[in-house]
């Protein structure tokens, strides 16, 4: 069975992520890996987590509550209001953008772990196909978490997005669910009028547990180096969280297998 190994180079740098998305789970997720950042700097990592946030939205009266934001904040842009935030608590130089992230765009020459926190399966679509499609040498691999969720459902999955193809590839959340690319979520991802609204299409815990469940996956593999599990899928119904091995047997009930 293939492992789940930490890029060495995460151990002797900053590690520089990229979440796109500060809204539902992004913005947990965001206030989990300040958490992650200071627990791996007490633990004398050099430098942390170097992280950037990309999100268009402001917050509003109805994200309070269920996302991480406080009444003060409503009107601010979700990225810069969080990481306005951690900046003058912890003393980080983390970036806001204030934008929709956009791959044509993007520069991924300084990104090893891009983190998709957003309702929108074609944006995740859109990624996936770029899957080894950079054109440039690429010296160290770039990995790619994903974490989407339903009203009550949800899935969290770490897998590669550039690397050296090879028996040691980890498939990411486009080749395990391709069909991402044919999904139509404007029905989802309509504004909710009301707090209530917004809470009767999700769960209240769903978003903080995806936060939790994907800190758990990240902190473990800077804890452990090497682990069998690369995700997991969450059913707040049942309180039963199902881990995602790395198992070419289980990849293959998903149709995909590693061509290399």
């Amino acid at each position: 069975m293939p492992y789940l190994q930490i890029p060495p180079v995460w151990l002797t740098r900053p590690v520089r992520v990229t979440l796109i998305g500060a809204g539902g789970t992004g913005s947990h997720l965001f206030g989990a890996l300040a958490a992650l950042d200071h627990s791996l700097r007490a633990l004398d990592h050099p430098g942390g987590l170097q992280v950037t946030v990309f999100d268009p939205d402001r917050v509003s009266p109805t994200n309070i509550g269920r996302q991480a934001f406080w009444p003060a904040e409503i009107g601010q842009n979700k990225a810069i209001a969080l990481v306005q935030r951690v900046n003058l608590g912890l003393g980080l130089d983390w970036v806001a953008v204030p934008q929709r992230f956009s791959t044509p765009s993007a520069d991924f020459r300084d990104v090893d772990l891009l983190i998709t926190a957003v309702d929108q399966a074609r944006v995740r679509a859109t990624l996936g196909r770029q899957t080894h499609a950079l054109s440039y040498p690429l010296s160290d691999p770039i990995w790619w978490l994903d974490t989407g969720n339903s009203a009550f459902e949800a899935q969290v999955v770490l897998g590669h997005w550039q690397a050296e193809a090879g028996p040691d590839w980890i498939p990411n959340i486009f080749q395990l669910y391709p069909e991402l690319a044919r999904i139509d979520d404007r029905a989802q991802r309509e504004p909710s009028c009301s707090a209530a609204a917004s809470l009767a299409r999700q769960w209240l815990p769903i978003n903080r547990l995806v936060a939790d469940t994907a800190l758990t996956l990240l902190w473990r593999l800077f804890r452990e180096g090497c682990i069998e599990t690369h995700g997991a899928w969450i059913d707040l119904q049942t309180l039963h969280v199902r881990p995602l091995h790395t198992d070419p047997r289980v990849w293959a009930s998903f149709g995909w297998t590693n061509p290399d």
